[in-house]
């Protein structure tokens, strides 16, 4: 049978960080094979709120953001 892992990240609207999952989906019955979290840096949270509300430069600032939530994932 053909291997079927994904790996999934998300973060939740906690914004407490990054969490991640390994999975086998080859089979009938899909299977967690390993998970883990990665807590966000006080400083990165406070950015991701930031852009909540309506702000100077949201588009440069959010583009930013995005760039350092890439090489986290990363």
């Amino acid at each position: 049978m053909t291997q079927g892992f994904y790996l999934g990240l998300m973060s939740g609207t906690s914004l407490d960080g990054v969490d991640a999952v390994l999975a086998d989906l080859s089979a009938a019955q899909p299977r967690v094979l390993a998970c883990a979290s990665l807590p966000y840096a006080d400083a990165l949270r406070a950015e991701i709120l930031a852009l909540q509300p309506v702000g100077d430069n949201e588009l440069d600032r959010a583009a930013r953001l995005a760039q350092q939530l890439a090489r986290l994932y990363a």
